[in-house]
């Protein structure tokens, strides 16, 4: 379950967006602060902040490259977001072009290799 303030759609809110580049780009991590609208995806959020590389399936858009680091399988690119109530990351079961930004939100995409 993640974690939303009462705001209602439509309204600003911050969200702190992660890209850690893992062994790709070793002790590299990016923080921003971009403030959306709730309602709007994660995609939404990480496409103002880098170049994507997306392929398009059925199920969704997956994540191959983020600024030119492409994933070197089996490695790959993961879309997390912060549990406040554990205070723990968590590995979305959505993806990234369905999670909705319902408040303030901390979100990471972070390579796994």
């Amino acid at each position: 379950m993640k974690y939303a303030t009462n705001v209602q759609n439509g309204e600003e809110v911050i969200v702190t967006a992660i890209i850690d580049y893992g062994s790709l780009k070793p002790g590299a991590e990016e923080e921003y602060n971009v403030t959306i609208q709730t309602g709007h995806t994660a995609l939404q959020v990480f496409t103002s902040i880098a170049e994507l590389d997306l392929l398009n399936y059925s199920f969704g858009a997956y994540i191959r490259g983020v600024n030119g680091y492409s994933e070197q399988l089996p490695n790959y690119w993961g879309f997390y977001y912060f549990d406040f109530n554990t205070r723990t990351w968590a590995y979305s079961a959505i993806g990234v072009d369905q999670y909705r930004i319902e408040g303030e939100s901390k979100i990471k995409l972070e390579y796994t290799g």
